[in-house]
């Protein structure tokens, strides 16, 4: 799903478990599709704004959702909804990925196929671990090249990108990110970003 919550991503998955084929969505609105809404809800969770974007553009971690999505039947069915944030698939703008999961209990980890489903169309993923999380202890200072790399990667900028534009090898560049994450005490490198936001450094 692209920052305006339009669909540019459906695989077999969803398809096995709304009903909707990738040719009835593609390009439609999130909320014109799958009217997402919470448990007990009556009105689509997404209408007014993603929450995962809203969260995002907030600074804060997307937080696993669960939601009961319409279904191609007209039925609703509850499902499981893990964020991931992507970049380069479509033009090197960030993409929100939603998993979705119908089983009881929610996914702890997104399975491997989808990652590689994901980079073999070009994506970097930024964060596989929507978790949210508080500002850690111990924040060490980042260098002036590591605050500079964490900008790019707050903008989308994938590693080859990043080298290219700063005149450094994509192995230098993904020194720094891993250099930078655990100056951050971030797991990925959306949480690295998160944790800036907060603390006023980006």
């Amino acid at each position: 799903m692209s920052l305006d919550q339009k669909i540019m991503f459906w695989n077999k998955g969803a398809e096995r478990i709304l009903g909707f084929q990738s040719d009835e969505v593609l390009g439609r609105r999130c909320y014109d599709v799958v009217a997402g809404r919470p448990p007990g809800g009556f009105n689509p969770a997404c209408l007014q704004g993603c929450p995962s974007i809203r969260a995002l553009r907030a600074g804060i971690v997307p937080r696993q959702l669960t939601m009961q999505m319409l279904c191609a039947s007209g039925e609703r069915k509850t499902a499981w909804l893990t964020p991931m944030v992507v970049s380069g698939a479509k033009n090197d703008a960030p993409l929100l990925v939603h998993l979705f999961d119908d089983r009881p209990q929610p996914p702890e980890r997104i399975p491997e196929g989808l990652k590689t489903e994901l980079r073999m169309k070009g994506a970097d993923i930024i964060s596989d671990q929507p978790i949210s999380t508080s500002p850690p202890e111990g924040i060490r200072k980042l260098t002036r090249r590591e605050l500079e790399i964490l900008r790019l990667v707050s903008h989308g900028r994938r590693v080859p990108q990043i080298a290219e534009e700063l005149g450094i090898s994509p192995h230098t560049v993904r020194n720094h990110i891993r250099n930078l994450r655990q100056r951050l005490n971030a797991k990925t490198k959306l949480d690295a970003v998160m944790t800036a936001m907060r603390l006023g450094i980006l």
